[in-house]
C-alpha cells in the first residue's frame, strides 16, 4: 500500500481515466488502449498506444483489472494544510479527517462519498495511510481528481489548527450518547459552520487523544443487533445528515 508520493503510477478503467484526462492539474505520461475499446480524448501531446489487453496487463501488472484502458500519470501536487485553509477561508467547508484508516477500498469509497456530498478535502496521517496509487485511484473511480487528500504529521494537532480556523470537529463514535440527528435538532443551523468529520478505523475507532481534540462525538442511530457500519457507509450517512441540515 505505502508508496513514494512522487512515483509515477497507472490509472485504470474508463471512468477514472476519463476524469484524469480532464483534470488539467494532472500530469499525463503514457496512454494505453486495447484494440477493441472505443475511447476518444482531445489531449494534445498524448498519443494512444493501441495494444492487446494482454499487452496492457503485462505493462501495468497482471493482477489489476483495467477494462482495456490505462493512463500512466504523476501523482497530483501535494496540498499543504495551511495553504488549503488560507485558500478556502471565505467559504463554508466540510473536511473529512481519517484517523488510522488504511484499507484502500474504504478510502476509495470515502473519496467518492466526499465528492457526492461536496466535501472539500480529506485529511490523512502521513504515517500509516495509503498514498496515491493504482488501487486507490481505481477504488475512487475518478473522484480522486476532485477531492484533495492532505497528509499531515499529527491528527490531534491538525484538529487544533482547524479549531483556530473556525472549524467544529465531530468524531463519529458508535458509543456516544448523542446522535447526529440530535445535534441538528437541538442546535439550529449548527451544520452551517465549517465542519470536520473525524472517522476512526472500523476495528479500533478514533484514538483517545484524537477524541479528546474533537469538539463533540456522536453516533448514527442503528439497530442494536448491528455492531457497526462499514466506515465509508457511516461517513456517507453522516455527510447526508450534515448537508441535509444546512441552510445555505
Amino acid at each position: 500500500i505505502m508508496q513514494n508520493l512522487n512515483k509515477n503510477y497507472w490509472i485504470v478503467g474508463k471512468h477514472a481515466v476519463k476524469e484524469a484526462l480532464n483534470n488539467t492539474q494532472r500530469e499525463k505520461i503514457r496512454f494505453c488502449l486495447a484494440k477493441d475499446v472505443i475511447f476518444k480524448h482531445n489531449i494534445k501531446n498524448l498519443t494512444s498506444e493501441i495494444l492487446s489487453r494482454e499487452q496492457i496487463s503485462n505493462i501495468i501488472g497482471n493482477s489489476i483489472s483495467h477494462q482495456g484502458i490505462a493512463l500512466q500519470v504523476k501523482p497530483l501536487k501535494k496540498v499543504n494544510i495551511i495553504e488549503f485553509l488560507k485558500k478556502t477561508k471565505n467559504k463554508k467547508n466540510i473536511i473529512i479527517v481519517l484517523d488510522q484508516i488504511t484499507d484502500v477500498q474504504n478510502i476509495g469509497a470515502i473519496i467518492r462519498s466526499a465528492q457526492a456530498f461536496s466535501a472539500n478535502a480529506i485529511i490523512c496521517q502521513e504515517k500509516n495511510s495509503p498514498k496515491e496509487n493504482t488501487l486507490l485511484s481505481r477504488a475512487a473511480a475518478g473522484a480522486l481528481e476532485f477531492i484533495p487528500i492532505i497528509y499531515v504529521k499529527n491528527i490531534s494537532q491538525t484538529l487544533k489548527l482547524l479549531k483556530e480556523n473556525n472549524y467544529w470537529s465531530i468524531g463519529l463514535d458508535g458509543k456516544s450518547k448523542y446522535s447526529l440527528k440530535d445535534i441538528s435538532k437541538n442546535n439550529n443551523n449548527f451544520f452551517d459552520n465549517n465542519i470536520a468529520v473525524v472517522m476512526g478505523s472500523e476495528g479500533k475507532g478514533i484514538r483517545n487523544l484524537v477524541t479528546k481534540n474533537c469538539d463533540m462525538c456522536c453516533k448514527i442511530n442503528i439497530k442494536d443487533t448491528i455492531d457497526s457500519l462499514n466506515v465509508s457507509v457511516a461517513l456517507a450517512i453522516a455527510l447526508y445528515e450534515i448537508t441535509r441540515s444546512q441552510k445555505f
